[in-house]
């Protein structure tokens, strides 16, 4: 990094030639912010700027106009000159080397051309720039020379030549851009937006011969095979070309299966009204005991009305985080979508439909649906991804290998005219949850007949009033997640569509075992895990909030406190607080939340706790792949963070 933030440099701004005075505001590896003049802010790259000189000013001011001195016109001055007798007349006199002119500068007009001069003649003059041999010895004449054989420098010649220029650059662009291969674009696509040129924004100037030289040579000051620029492309390319996680597409097949099969099968155990491995042995071989009509339509309906509220222009609209296409936005209404939800369960159950206890007895064929709509959803993405263009795709699904791009997701943001599909997963999973938790505390209420606390089951109110509290703080901080990792980085394939159309029903195994199972127990040790939840929540919100507000805003005052490590990509790591703590204090939170709420049942049932455990690993593996992500993506700066703070969740212990 040859400049850092503040740095008064001279830097081209795109689409022009010409040095300008600007400041440095911010730095992203090979790529600065200036800030020119005026108040424009332009990313260019390190190529493209040098110090600013202070000891000369770059343009030479005219002195004051004098008379000339009388010694000028004396007569020894005119007398002819007489040669030392000690030189012999062979000897050359040796001249001093003298300083080089300053040329004025050429810069072609900002305005467009006049109607006057027709393309006829800029046609002409482009033909006869194509018909000189590249090996001409004029082309190794100076520009100014040649300008001085062509006569007089005139407006219409300076304009001649820009727009000459200008057309045989935008032809030999366009030929360049479509012989780049489309995968091999993929490492080279952010510098080459750098060059990307404007044709009406600003005009050539024509004052150096290297100007014109490095427009002319566009290709190879591009597109070298020198070491230095294919370098680093090669080295990224090798990096995504094979799957990298989940144990290569041997783990990935395996997971597609394991995954299903880790929700569907405790469903299995939990029905007839209890829970208990012992229902594995009356396991239904009837396929309609496995596939429901009515299960299906009705996951598939409450789908499609959170999709639909989710597409209407409702709610705070949310800038997320920069992307390689821009940012995108999102209107936050999952608040609303979950009224809307609870409030057309209520009329269901006022009007005696009978979904609510539908819902209770057909988890099983629910949490199936919720597989077969996911698996759709996923191949619909997964076939989408192969059309879209190369900026939106996830590079660690960008492999030759069809079950690990499936199993990751092509694209990390996929998106269909307003719907946001991570979005609409996101939604659909929690509400879910939350939807089944209100069920079980009315049918529990109702079964216990009476409003004696005494006779309620007291440790499933607490439990699902819990879970309850966990998803209305995830919808009402809805525009946190956009940067979090899984919004970030994750791709939307097999693994998020199923998974969160799964949520559901695994997350409310703890809750279905206490509706099944009433445990008796002493009330006031329900207060430790609740303690212990309430815990788990504020570092889990506090570390989510100030992650959130640092990535939206790392000059905020309210963050100042905080030490950083700057990185290469002009980015900042917190290494103070609680993320100076533990490398993720949001998971560890979020783990003894889960594991809080499981220990409601006071049991030793494998069952009741499986919820937690799959938490538990999920935030693990997690944590893993972050730590490698970040490690290729920051560098040194990452190491210097890992030797700062040590470990991932839980210090001493991982």
């Amino acid at each position: 990094m040859r400049f850092s933030e503040g740095d008064a440099v001279l830097a081209k701004p795109p689409n022009t030639l010409e040095y300008l005075r600007g400041k440095v505001l911010n730095v992203k590896g090979d790529k600065y912010k200036i800030k020119f003049p005026g108040g424009e802010q332009f990313l260019v790259h390190e190529s493209d700027i040098k110090a600013e000189r202070t000891s000369r000013s770059t343009t030479r001011s005219r002195g004051k106009v004098t008379r000339k001195s009388p010694s000028r016109n004396s007569p020894s001055r005119k007398s002819p000159s007489r040669r030392s007798p000690a030189r012999s007349p062979n000897t050359r006199a040796r001249r001093l080397p003298l300083r080089s002119t300053r040329l004025s500068k050429i810069s072609a007009a900002q305005t467009e051309t006049s109607s006057a001069y027709s393309n006829d003649g800029i046609e002409k003059d482009i033909a006869k720039k194509r018909d000189i041999d590249e090996d001409s010895p004029t082309e190794l004449i100076s520009l100014q020379t040649r300008l001085r054989e062509t006569g007089p420098v005139t407006r219409r010649s300076i304009r001649t030549m820009s727009s000459a220029i200008n057309l045989e650059y935008n032809h030999k662009l366009i030929v360049l851009t479509k012989k780049i291969d489309r995968a091999a674009s993929l490492p080279v696509e952010k510098k080459s937006q750098l060059y990307e040129y404007i044709p009406k924004e600003r005009g050539f100037s024509v004052q150096r011969d290297q100007d014109i030289a490095k427009i002319l040579h566009y290709e190879e000051d591009t597109f070298s095979d020198t070491p230095d620029v294919v370098e680093k492309p090669k080295k990224e390319m090798d990096l995504v070309s094979k799957p990298q996680e989940w144990g290569g597409w041997i783990g990935a097949l395996c997971c597609i299966f394991a995954l299903p099969a880790s929700v569907i099968l405790p469903q299995i155990a939990c029905q007839y009204g209890r829970c208990s491995f012992t229902q594995y042995s009356q396991v239904p071989t009837n396929w309609k005991s496995y596939l429901n009509v009515p299960a299906f339509l009705l996951y598939s309906g409450f789908l499609f009305f959170v999709s639909f509220v989710s597409s209407l222009p409702i709610g705070k609209l949310v800038d997320g985080q920069h992307s390689k296409i821009g940012i995108l936005q999102y209107h936050i209404n999952g608040i609303i979508a979950a009224i809307l939800s609870l409030s057309l369960l209520g009329i269901s159950e006022y009007n005696d439909y009978g979904i609510s206890e539908f819902i209770l007895q057909n988890s099983l064929q629910l949490s199936i649906s919720g597989w077969i709509l996911g698996a759709f959803l996923a191949l619909v993405l997964y076939i989408k991804g192969g059309r879209a263009s190369v900026a939106v795709l996830n590079m660690y699904a960008s492999t030759d290998n069809v079950i690990y791009d499936f199993w990751q997701g092509r694209e990390i943001n996929p998106r269909f005219g307003p719907l946001d599909f991570k979005m609409i997963l996101c939604r659909t999973g929690v509400i879910g949850a939350l939807i089944i938790n209100s069920i079980m505390i009315v049918k529990s209420i109702e079964e216990s007949g009476s409003s004696s606390w005494s006779k309620m089951n007291v440790a499933l109110l607490l439990a699902a009033s819990l879970q309850i509290f966990y998803s209305l703080d995830t919808l009402l901080f809805e525009s946190s997640l956009l940067t979090s990792f899984e919004f970030l980085y994750e791709g939307t394939g097999y693994m998020l569509c199923v998974g969160h159309l799964l949520y559901p029903f695994l997350s409310t195994l703890s809750t279905r075992y206490l509706l099944h199972h009433k445990i008796e127990q002493l009330e006031y040790l329900l207060a430790v895990p609740v303690l212990c939840f309430l815990i788990g929540y504020i570092l889990y919100r506090l570390s989510n909030s100030q992650k959130n507000g640092f990535r939206k805003n790392p000059l905020s005052p309210a963050l100042s406190h905080l030490e950083t490590i700057p990185t290469p990509r002009g980015k900042k790591l917190i290494m103070s607080g609680l993320w100076g703590f533990v490398r993720h204090p949001n998971y560890l939170g979020d783990v003894i939340m889960q594991w809080s709420m499981a220990s409601m049942c006071l049991t030793s049932h494998f069952l009741a706790y499986y919820p937690a455990i799959c938490c538990t690993l999920t935030l693990m593996y997690r944590a893993i792949r972050d730590n490698a992500r970040c490690k290729r993506r920051y560098g040194t700066a990452w190491d210097e963070y890992c030797s700062r703070v040590r470990f991932m969740i839980l210090k001493r212990v991982f």
